[in-house]
C-alpha cells in the first residue's frame, strides 16, 4: 500500500470520531396569523395577515466544537424574518442577524462565554414567568416591557454575555455591553449597559430577579434608565401560575423630566383537551411631571394553543390594551394563526 494511500485510509478511519466531535444545527420558529387590528385612536380597523402571533419568526444555525478537558467552543447566529411578505429582519433598518450573531467558550465547570450580540438575560426573565413568553403582538408583558418602556434591544451588541453552570438549581447570567462608543463627552458613554438576572428553580416552583442599567444620554441630557424585575412561576397538577413586578425608571439631568414605570403581571397557562388555555393580566402605572400623558396602562390576553404535533400548532388569541388618564386609546387584537418550530 502506498504512502498516500495510507494516508487516506487513516483520514476515513479516523472522520467518524472528528465528526462527533463538532455539531452545526440549523432551527427556528415560523409563525403567521389572520386576524383584525383595531385603535380607538385614531379610529382604524383592518383585517391583517401579519407575523409573529405567539412569536416572532426566526432562522438559527448553532455549533459546538469539543476542544478537550472539559472545554468546547460555542457560536450560534439568529436572523429574524417576516414570513407573511418574506422581508427580513423585524421591520426596515433591522439587523440581519438582529436575534444574536456570537462565538465563546463552554465548560462543563465554570458555564459559558460569548462575545457579539447577545440575546440579554433580562429579555429572558421577562418571557420565561409570563404564559404569552415573547409574543409582541398579544403578549400583555411584552406590551409594558419592550413596546416603548424598557430602552434598549432583546439583544445587545458589542456584549459579553456569561451564563453559570447550573448550582444546585441556582443560576446566573450576566450581560455587560460597551454600547455605541462616541468621540468624546457629553455622550461617550451612550448605549453602556450591564443587564441580568439571578434565578433558582427547584421541583414546582421557580423565581428570577433581572435588572438593567442603559446610558441614554444625548446631546448632556443626562438620561440613564435603571429597570428591575420580580418574576415567580407556580406549577400546580391543573396549571401553572405565573406572577411579576417590575419598575422602570428614567433619570435625567433636569429632575422634572424623570419618569417611573411600575407594572404588575399576573398568568395562568393551562392544559385543556388537545392544546393549551393562556391567559395575562398586566397594569401599569405612570409617573412623571406631565398633566398630559398617561398615567395608567392595563393590558389583558386571552389565548388557545392546539398542538397538532410537538413541533405544529394552530393557535387563537384576544388581546386588548387601553392607556388611560387622561389619554384613552385602546388596541383589541383578533388573531388566528399556526406556528411551526423546526
Amino acid at each position: 500500500m502506498s504512502i498516500r494511500r495510507s494516508a487516506a485510509a487513516a483520514s476515513l478511519a479516523c472522520a467518524p470520531a472528528a465528526f462527533a466531535q463538532s455539531s452545526v444545527n440549523l432551527y427556528g420558529v415560523l409563525d403567521v396569523f389572520a386576524g383584525r387590528i383595531t385603535n380607538s385612536v385614531p379610529d382604524t380597523s383592518s383585517t391583517v395577515l401579519g407575523g409573529g402571533g405567539l412569536q416572532t419568526s426566526f432562522f438559527g444555525v448553532r455549533g459546538s466544537e469539543d476542544l478537550g478537558g472539559g472545554l468546547r467552543a460555542v457560536f450560534a447566529l439568529e436572523s429574524f424574518m417576516q414570513v407573511e411578505t418574506g422581508a427580513s429582519a423585524r421591520f426596515p433598518g433591522d439587523l440581519f442577524w438582529s436575534r444574536s450573531a456570537w462565538v465563546g467558550l463552554a465548560g462543563s465547570g465554570w458555564g459559558q462565554l460569548t462575545l457579539g450580540r447577545n440575546t440579554t438575560p433580562y429579555f429572558l426573565a421577562t418571557i420565561l414567568f409570563n404564559p404569552l413568553v415573547d409574543s409582541f403582538v398579544v403578549g400583555p408583558m411584552i406590551t409594558h416591557t419592550f413596546r416603548g418602556n424598557l430602552q434598549g434591544d432583546t439583544g445587545m451588541g458589542n456584549s459579553l454575555r456569561w451564563t453559570s453552570p447550573n448550582w444546585g438549581g441556582f443560576r446566573a447570567d450576566l450581560l455587560y455591553s460597551l454600547g455605541e462608543e462616541r468621540s468624546g463627552p457629553p455622550d461617550k458613554d451612550f448605549g453602556k449597559a450591564l443587564d441580568g438576572a439571578l434565578g433558582w428553580s427547584g421541583g414546582p416552583a421557580a423565581v428570577v430577579f433581572a435588572f438593567r442599567t442603559i446610558d441614554l444620554s444625548v446631546n448632556g441630557n443626562g438620561r440613564e434608565q435603571t429597570a428591575w424585575q420580580l418574576g415567580a412561576t407556580w406549577q400546580l397538577a391543573f396549571a401553572k401560575l405565573f406572577a411579576q413586578y417590575q419598575r422602570v425608571a428614567e433619570d435625567f439631568a433636569a429632575a422634572a423630566s424623570n419618569v417611573d414605570r411600575d407594572t404588575v403581571q399576573l398568568g395562568v397557562s393551562a392544559p385543556i383537551g388537545p392544546g393549551t388555555l393562556l391567559a395575562s393580566y398586566a397594569a401599569m402605572d405612570i409617573d412623571d411631571a406631565s398633566p398630559t400623558t398617561p398615567a395608567k396602562r392595563d393590558t389583558w390576553a386571552l389565548a388557545y394553543t392546539w398542538s397538532l404535533s410537538k413541533r405544529s400548532e394552530l393557535y387563537g388569541a384576544y388581546y386588548q390594551d387601553a392607556l388611560k388618564q387622561p389619554t384613552a386609546n385602546k388596541q383589541t387584537v383578533l388573531a388566528l394563526g399556526i406556528r411551526h418550530r423546526f
